[in-house]
């Protein structure tokens, strides 16, 4: 299990720094465009060559798109959210224990299955509770407390992460599910990176995150599916 997420978490990485390059080289050619708009009014020589060097431009940036590696198709079975949650907490012990994390487990008695794909779940939780430790491994900080709870609300799972940490400013709240969006605070302290891959696994599970205040002042992360809900 270990060695299956740490290979789809490089070829995610890879993927990831891929789109950024795509996603950042993209930008100063939007802006080109716009100047050769401007110029061919005044100079439609100077344009036409400008064109040329765009049209080159985008189909080397198309290029690079094309070797970006695709997320393996993950069979869906009948998974029980408790089992992927036991699983990630096993393969985060080491970090949680180095990093003096006290570790609240509260798994519901009973979970109807779920609809997913288990590598892709172990994948999201992983991260949410990364980012918990993450946000808490600073030096002095003295709360380091984390609560993992799953329950059956009507007729969705839920699955809370809570930390005791800094917590995530109000407006950085819905940024933090932006692709590539990663931001420190001025102490130097983490806050929420990586949600934008957490947040595709969720909504190709047909369920919805977000982040709120946790009761300690840090933050939770809040995740839900539906019992009947059919991933993508």
């Amino acid at each position: 299990m270990k060695a299956s997420l740490a290979d789809e978490e490089r070829t995610a990485a890879i993927r990831e720094g891929l789109s950024a390059a795509v996603f950042r080289l993209e930008e100063p050619l939007n802006v080109m465009a716009s100047a050769i708009a401007v110029l061919q009014r005044r100079d439609p020589g100077s344009a036409e060559m400008l064109r040329h060097v765009l049209e080159t431009s985008r189909e080397h940036v198309e290029s690079l798109r094309q070797v970006i590696p695709q997320s393996p198709q993950e069979m869906v079975v009948r998974v029980n959210l408790n089992e992927i949650l036991r699983d990630v907490l096993e393969v985060c012990t080491a970090r949680l224990l180095k990093a003096g994390i006290t570790v609240d487990w509260q798994p519901s008695a009973v979970l109807p299955p779920l609809p997913g794909r288990p590598l892709q779940l172990r994948m999201l939780f992983k991260a949410l509770v990364e980012n918990a430790i993450e946000a808490m491994n600073v030096k002095g900080w003295p709360r380091r407390e984390l609560q993992i709870k799953s329950e059956v609300i009507d007729d969705c799972i839920r699955v809370s992460v809570l930390d005791s940490g800094p917590g995530i400013p109000m407006e950085w709240r819905h940024k933090a599910f932006e692709p590539f969006f990663t931001a420190k605070n001025g102490s130097g302290k983490h806050i929420g990176t990586g949600l934008s891959r957490a947040q595709q696994v969720v909504a190709d599970h047909g369920g919805i995150i977000d982040l709120d205040e946790s009761p300690s002042g840090g933050c939770a992360a809040i995740v839900e599916f539906r019992v009947d809900g059919d991933p993508i």
